[in-house]
């Protein structure tokens, strides 16, 4: 079993799952309401997650974030037996797990200050 979290577009979470049952996930995905899979290590920062999104009859899109917003990568790959292989070496934190595919930095947009808290006298 694997120390990992698994949730799913469908609303499901799986907490221990066999390697088997992750790549039966992986798999399954690409349908209407059934896109992705996150998954999260049980011992980890909440910052540190893989994931996975799939339209059917399109590649597969699997980004994974290590902490901050500037540690998020993506790469692009055909087949689901390749992201689940990922996925599982991620979840066990194999060394160079992520050797093997192009992988690029995604950028996003700053996050926005704490707004001001408002006055409860409304002065």
């Amino acid at each position: 079993m694997l120390a990992i979290r698994i949730h799913t577009e469908r609303g499901e979470s799986f907490e221990r799952p066999a390697l088997g049952f992750l790549s039966e996930l992986v798999a399954r995905i690409g349908a209407d309401g059934d896109h992705f899979v996150i998954v999260e290590r049980l011992t980890a920062d909440p910052d540190e997650y893989i994931q996975v999104w799939h339209d059917e009859g399109e590649d597969y899109q699997l980004e994974h974030r290590a902490g901050s917003a500037d540690r998020h990568f993506r790469t692009c790959l055909p087949a689901a037996a390749e992201v689940a292989a990922f996925m599982a070496r991620w979840a066990r934190g194999e060394k160079d797990w992520d050797s093997g595919a192009p992988w690029e930095r995604l950028d996003f947009p700053p996050e926005p200050a704490d707004a001001p808290a408002l006055d409860p006298q409304g002065s």
